[in-house]
């Protein structure tokens, strides 16, 4: 019997997500990455040097939100989820209007956030969604763009608001500081960039759960292999996620700020709690326990 290349990849990428995922039921996820980073207290964000705001919701304007078609597997579940939690944010912080371009990037195939929002709003958007692994289609009145995060093909000042969900901490090396620049570009005047979230931890740590694809970076960051992370994530973008320390968030996002931007933190809270709950969304590491996440508005 002769098995062709293909099947034995695809069976390679089941039973690797089957890994992930039974690690993540059975509470086994991010064991090192746990013990050794933890999310930043109020006095250590402050070293930042970045207005820092809270952003209040409560469940009933969570359950208000999931309440769609496209976001109903989150209705289902008897907790806030971090996933439409960090879209209901996002929404908020942009205070989008009739007729907006926006994008979302690395959004993924689905474009689950761009979905939702157009589910949820009564006006119209003009909507992209970028992700590498995208071909250039339009469907569901979404335009997909593919290529590099920090070389989307879009014309200079044509973008009323900018999302990125979950994965600024996967951009490897440099990738991190050059989206901004890019986003930045893309902007028009007084409209804002929302990253959710923002990991801001103790430590200015690169996560590994690979060792094929670990690169070391030690002169700058604490390297960490965690083969137990599924924070670095795993398919298509496999092996990798960043933290934040306060002063290497400076030193990377807030110095390399272009002059007409302006940063902003907001802690999330629903019902005036801290958020997500880490006990139910036990697919998060322990650092993730107070949600943050970073606005740039271009002045």
């Amino acid at each position: 019997m002769v098995v062709s290349k293909f099947n034995i990849n695809t069976l390679g990428r089941f039973l690797n997500t089957q890994k992930w995922r039974w690690l993540t039921k059975l509470h086994l996820n991010n064991l090192k990455v746990n013990r050794i980073l933890r999310p930043t207290d109020d006095s250590e964000i402050g070293k930042t040097q970045v207005e820092v705001n809270n952003l209040s919701f409560s469940e009933k304007d969570y359950r208000n939100f999931v309440n769609s078609d496209v976001l109903s597997k989150y209705n289902q579940l008897g907790y806030v989820h971090s996933k439409p939690l960090e879209y209901l944010t996002t929404m908020t912080l942009l205070d989008l209007k009739e007729g907006d371009e926006i994008l979302d990037a690395a959004g993924g195939e689905k474009a689950e956030y761009i979905k939702a929002l157009m589910a949820v709003s009564d006006f119209k958007l003009t909507a992209y969604c970028q992700d590498s692994l995208l071909d250039g289609k339009a469907a569901d009145g979404i335009k997909y763009i593919g290529g590099s995060i920090d070389a989307i093909p879009l014309a200079d000042e044509s973008l009323d608001g900018i999302s990125c969900h979950h994965s600024f901490e996967h951009f490897r090396d440099d990738l991190d500081i050059k989206f901004i620049k890019e986003a930045v570009r893309l902007l028009r005047v007084g409209r804002k960039l929302v990253i959710a979230p923002l990991f801001l931890a103790n430590e200015y740590a690169e996560i590994w759960n690979n060792k094929q694809i670990l690169k070391s970076n030690v002169e700058t960051a604490l390297t960490i292999f965690d083969n137990t992370a599924t924070f670095a994530g795993w398919g298509p973008y496999e092996g990798f996620a960043r933290t934040y320390s306060p002063a290497a968030f400076k030193a990377r996002i807030i110095d390399n700020l272009p002059s007409n931007c302006q940063a902003k933190i907001y802690k999330v809270f629903v019902d005036g709690k801290p958020v997500p709950d880490i006990k139910k969304n036990y697919h998060q590491p322990l650092l993730n326990s107070e949600m943050k996440v970073l606005v740039i508005a271009k002045n």
